[in-house]
């Protein structure tokens, strides 16, 4: 079977939303874009639609590849074979494919996350060089009570982004990372040392964005006590940490009383 490639930057934004869908059809969590909300989508990763591929043999389309770039790295944000052209060499070919593009373009890195549970995917990214930096974790809490602290303040994001510039943690994922941040709106708060972005307060479902720390202040329970007051402060919500938080960063969560959540990811990287 013979492969090849178009940019995605070639197909309208509802051919390629549809593309995603199909891509990722029998996943493990539905996967169902709009053409908005894969806008939204490819926007708030910074994809890249020129470095970004579609998959096609003899002019079907067959899957796709989101890819994000900055300077040197690369992130691999998202890539699937439709379900009826699995198993015959695609996904082999097409990774292959990516990892030359991106040499080509000069790139040192390339990240990606993947499901724990996904074997023969992370089989393949492994297959191609790929190893793991580390285990990536999401947590729930469903309208937890919290503990009220008057001294929980609002700060502005900008404050929280330079203390993780600073203060974080070395290869955050694409997701946290401070100059990806920079970019959503968000909500920041602070108590005592610690500092947190989350989504919007006002709807029903809020997630944390990023939490952090100074390596000085770890250890004390500022990070868990910041998470319980906001939990009081926003009663009766949804509380989410997706799965890209560092499996070094959930204790405080866990001690809030949030619950893990049942998929983890793989956080890995290929040195180009």
């Amino acid at each position: 079977m013979e492969f090849k490639t178009r940019p995605l930057i070639t197909l309208p934004m509802r051919v390629a939303a549809d593309l995603f869908n199909r891509s990722f059809e029998a996943y493990f969590v539905p996967v169902n874009f709009t053409e908005a909300s894969f806008k939204a989508l490819a926007e708030r990763d910074t994809i890249d639609f020129g470095a970004s591929k579609a998959l096609l043999v003899k002019d079907k389309l067959i899957g796709l590849a989101l890819i994000a770039r900055r300077g040197t790295v690369s992130r691999m944000s998202g890539f699937g074979i439709r379900r009826e052209f699995r198993g015959m060499g695609a996904g082999n070919w097409f990774v292959k494919q990516l990892l030359e593009e991106a040499r080509q373009r000069s790139e040192r890195h390339m990240y990606l996350e993947v499901i724990i549970q996904n074997e023969a995917a992370v089989h393949l990214y492994e297959k191609h060089g790929f190893i793991k930096i580390r285990r990536l974790l999401g947590f729930k809490a469903e309208r937890p009570t919290g503990k009220a602290d008057p001294n929980l303040e609002t700060c502005v994001q900008d404050k929280v982004l330079e203390m993780l510039r600073i203060h974080s943690l070395p290869d955050l994922p694409w997701q946290l990372d401070a100059e990806t941040l920079q970019s959503v709106t968000s909500f920041g708060y602070r108590l005592g040392e610690a500092y947190a972005v989350i989504s919007n307060p006002g709807a029903e479902h809020i997630s944390f964005r990023s939490l952090v720390v100074p390596a000085h202040a770890r250890g004390q329970g500022q990070a868990t006590r910041l998470i319980e007051a906001l939990f009081a402060m926003f009663p009766d919500k949804i509380w989410q940490v997706p799965a890209i938080f560092p499996e070094e960063m959930g204790s405080p969560f866990t001690r809030a009383g949030m619950q893990p959540e049942k998929l983890s990811q793989w956080q890995m990287v290929c040195t180009l």
